[in-house]
């Protein structure tokens, strides 16, 4: 499978992010480009993600009973949505374009497997953290969120783009 490779820099995404949250204040010219830039960056987590996903279902083959690992890649809209919300945001750095999120049957589950992220030798970054079971969100989501910088000898062009596991 190929995957897609950066086009732009980190200061091309930016522009587009800035474009894409004040839709008004652009050209359409100003729009389509920025939708292109989008495009590429959304897509250019296709191989960190597929990278990753390969960890937790490693790490559920050992007693973790039946569980679920998804991977998504954050629609355009919802992308749009986040810049729009928060003013300012650079989009290069958007820590969740690219994500996997594991279900177990229990939160001494979701804890182990946590600890299992942050004592393995992993080669990716731990970046940020969130505990959202010790403070659920207000619509009653409950999980951990792990944010990694990925790192790897082999798809260096990657190093870098965050990925948020949960």
């Amino acid at each position: 499978m190929a995957f897609v490779e950066r086009q732009f820099s980190n200061n091309q995404i930016n522009k587009a992010g800035t474009i894409l949250a004040q839709p008004d204040a652009f050209s359409l010219e100003d729009h389509n480009w920025a939708a292109d830039v989008l495009a590429n960056w959304r897509e250019c987590h296709g191989h960190p993600i597929n990278t990753f996903q390969a960890t937790p279902r490693a790490k559920l083959r050992n007693g973790y009973g039946p569980s679920i690992v998804a991977q998504r890649l954050k629609r355009a809209p919802s992308i749009i949505s986040k810049l729009q919300r928060f003013q300012g945001m650079q989009f290069a750095r958007m820590q969740n374009i690219g994500g996997l999120r594991t279900v177990l049957q229990s939160v001494r589950q979701v804890r182990d497997l946590e600890d299992s992220y942050r004592t393995s030798a992993f080669a990716h970054f731990l970046t940020n953290s969130k505990n959202y079971i010790d403070e659920p969100k207000d619509d009653g989501y409950r999980g951990v969120h792990l944010i990694y910088r990925y790192k790897s000898d082999v798809a260096p062009a990657y190093d870098g783009l965050k990925m948020g596991s949960t």
